[in-house]
């Protein structure tokens, strides 16, 4: 019976993907839903409260399952990987979710996972400083790094310009976490005196 439950659930999220990727979330009902999945609707009501519950499971299941776990075996630099290989295997799906906005906005829900990812691991390792005041305070870091990597990846998606693949915006991503604007200049800032 439970993995009966468990098949009915992802089907609801499979047909609300396919629904996303062909009209606005604004315009998709759960009759929508319920009627691709040739379920009853109040069947929906089982599984999930409404259509930002179903984006918020997708997320999870679809990708952040995999980076928790990858981040609980120490495996990072994988978990990362991961993240952006599989919102790219759904980039259609992605590029949609992040134009809901508002209040329950798809940028909140993973701004919210992420910002959870950068919290395991800084938990799981010391961060190289010479003293907690290079970084303000722990908690604004995080928030700090989870809204570049939000950013980083939502930008990733809409780029207009040449197909870059997951690869080449985690590496991009690397590059620019490791490097800051000064460092890259031919003649550095602090280098010059100001007056």
């Amino acid at each position: 019976m439970e993995r009966k439950s468990e098949i009915t659930k992802a089907l609801l999220g499979e047909k609300f993907k396919k629904l996303m990727k062909e009209k606005s979330f604004d315009k998709i009902t759960i009759k929508m839903i319920t009627d691709e999945a040739g379920v009853i609707r109040p069947t929906f009501y089982n599984y999930f409260q409404d259509k930002y519950e179903v984006m918020e499971w997708l997320l999870r299941e679809d990708v952040f399952d995999s980076v928790e776990e990858l981040i609980h075996m120490d495996m990072e630099l994988e978990a990362l990987k991961v993240l952006f290989r599989k919102i790219e295997r759904d980039k259609e799906y992605y590029v949609k979710a992040f134009q809901v906005e508002g209040q329950n906005s798809f940028e909140e829900m993973m701004f919210d996972r992420i910002f959870e990812m950068v919290r395991s691991i800084i938990e799981k390792h010391r961060l190289k400083l010479k003293d907690e005041t290079q970084i303000i305070n722990k908690d604004i870091f995080m928030k700090f790094q989870a809204l570049t990597l939000v950013n980083g990846i939502k930008f990733w998606l809409i780029y207009e310009g040449d197909e870059i693949s997951s690869d080449q915006a985690l590496k991009f991503y690397e590059f620019l976490m490791s490097h800051s604007l000064p460092d890259l200049l031919e003649d550095h800032i602090s280098d010059k005196v100001i007056d």
